[in-house]
């Protein structure tokens, strides 16, 4: 797989074994991890801290790979780090969505509202509709949603049969997330998609 790779993990919470390093050996490790990202052609596209809109996850946040062998390369340092043994993570890779035009994409800004979608798939109330319906209920999507801008954007399909794709906007703030929800609702789009959201705000440098 020669295109671009990216990791999306579900940050839940950070174990015992993490919880009992002193504040050096954290850092010394994160380093490391780091290191890693970066000796690898790997970045951190976006992080977000999550805890403040729910229970179930401290953070959320999206890397980039050049190819998966550079992922590949990148997850066996952390295997050697034993990794999985300081976090409790979900996480799942992805190739580029084609519906979303790299152009279209934008860095992320300080102060804003980060929302993040796992698609699970479309419904069949959807898979029923006539494509223009289809073309039609998206645009409709599109105008609920005026401010958001494309971090990132994700098939993941092939990674998991659970998933379809995941994503990554930039809202304006919390207003404007709760003003596109409610015109969602209007044209009653919860129907037609099951999906996981989840809100957050930039890790702090």
């Amino acid at each position: 797989m020669s295109e671009k790779v990216y990791n999306l993990f579900l940050l839940k919470r950070p174990t015992e074994r993490w919880l009992r390093l002193a504040p050096a050996e954290q850092n010394a490790l994160l380093k490391q991890i780091n290191e890693g990202l970066a000796a690898a052609g790997g970045r951190r596209v976006v992080g977000c801290n999550a805890y403040w809109c729910n229970e179930g996850y401290r953070g959320f946040g999206v890397e980039e790979f050049p190819d998966f062998a550079a992922w590949r390369g990148f997850a066996d340092l952390r295997e050697k780090l034993a990794w999985y043994s300081y976090l409790d993570t979900w996480s799942i890779l992805g190739t580029w969505h084609e519906a979303v035009d790299p152009a279209e994409v934008v860095a992320p800004e300080p102060g804003r509202i980060y929302q993040l979608f796992l698609l699970r798939h479309h419904a069949e109330g959807y898979e029923q509709l006539p494509q223009a319906e289809k073309d039609a209920l998206w645009a409709q999507v599109g105008e609920a949603m005026p401010d958001a801008k494309w971090i990132v954007a994700a098939n993941c399909y092939w990674a998991s049969e659970e998933y379809q794709a995941f994503g990554v906007q930039m809202r304006a703030d919390l207003d404007a997330v709760q003003r596109s929800h409610a015109r969602q609702l209007q044209f009653n789009w919860p129907r037609y998609v099951r999906a996981r959201i989840m809100l957050g705000t930039l890790w702090e440098a």
